[in-house]
C-alpha cells in the first residue's frame, strides 16, 4: 500500500490519514451497536483498502467528502471541548493506530496482506452495490487471515444479537481493516505518538476548515 509520492508531507495529508482511522472506529461503533452505518462513509472507506497508488491523499477517499465523518469525529474528539460521547470510537482509533503499527513491523505479513487485497480488487469494482456482501466477506477473510492471528486484537462491543450476525460481522471486519489501511498511510506520512500530540490543535484547525 504505497502512499502519495512526496518528499513533504503536509498536515493536510495527515490529517485526513487521521480522519480515515476514526471514521472506520466510528463505522465499527455504529454497526456494532445500531446494526447500521453511513453507507457513503463505509463506501468511501473500504474504496480506500483499494487505493494502492494514489495520486494524492484525498483520491484514497474518493475526495474530502469521503473522509467527512473522519473528519468530523477528529474535530470533535480531539478538540478542546471533546466529547465524550466519542469514548467507544477513540477507543477503537486508538487499537487500530496500535495493531496497524505492529502489522507494518512484519513486511511478510504486510506483504501477504497486499497480495489477498489485490486478488480481491476486481470484485470491488465490478460490483454495482455499495456494500456487495461478497467483497466485504473477502476482506473480512483477509482480515482473518492476516490481521486477527496477532496477538494484539480489537474487541467490538455492541448488541449481542448483531454480533451473531454473520453479514455484520464481516463488514464489521471489512471497516476494521479500512481502518488499518488508514493507519499504514498515517505511518507513512509521518504520522506518531508524538506527532499526535504535537500537532493536535492543528490537525483539529485543519479538519473543520476542510469540512
Amino acid at each position: 500500500m504505497t502512499p502519495p509520492n512526496r518528499h513533504q508531507h503536509s498536515l493536510k495529508e495527515r490529517t485526513l490519514a487521521l480522519a480515515g482511522v476514526m471514521q472506520s472506529a466510528e463505522l465499527v461503533h455504529q454497526i456494532s451497536t445500531n446494526g447500521q452505518c453511513s453507507q457513503h462513509a463505509a463506501q468511501a472507506s473500504l474504496g480506500s483498502v483499494f487505493a494502492m497508488c494514489p495520486g494524492d491523499t484525498e483520491s484514497i477517499f474518493g475526495g474530502v467528502t469521503g473522509v467527512r465523518l473522519g473528519l468530523s469525529l477528529l474535530a470533535e474528539t480531539f478538540g478542546p471541548s471533546s466529547q465524550s460521547a466519542n469514548i467507544r470510537t477513540l477507543h477503537y482509533a486508538l487499537a487500530l493506530l496500535k495493531l496497524g503499527s505492529r502489522v507494518m513491523r512484519q513486511p511478510k505479513r504486510q506483504r501477504a496482506l497486499g497480495e489477498a487485497i489485490a486478488l480481491i480488487e476486481t470484485a470491488w469494482t465490478q460490483s454495482d452495490e455499495p456494500l456487495d456482501p461478497s467483497v466485504t466477506a473477502q476482506l473480512a477473510d483477509a482480515y482473518q487471515r492476516h490481521i486477527s492471528t496477532l496477538s494484539f486484537r480489537i474487541r467490538v462491543q455492541g448488541n449481542p444479537a448483531i454480533l451473531k450476525n454473520d453479514d455484520k460481522i464481516a463488514l464489521i471486519r471489512a471497516l476494521l481493516l479500512a481502518g488499518i489501511r488508514s493507519v499504514f498511510l498515517w505511518r507513512q506520512l509521518g504520522g506518531n505518538q508524538w506527532r499526535l500530540l504535537i500537532d493536535r490543535k492543528a490537525m483539529v484547525n485543519e479538519a473543520e476548515r476542510l469540512i
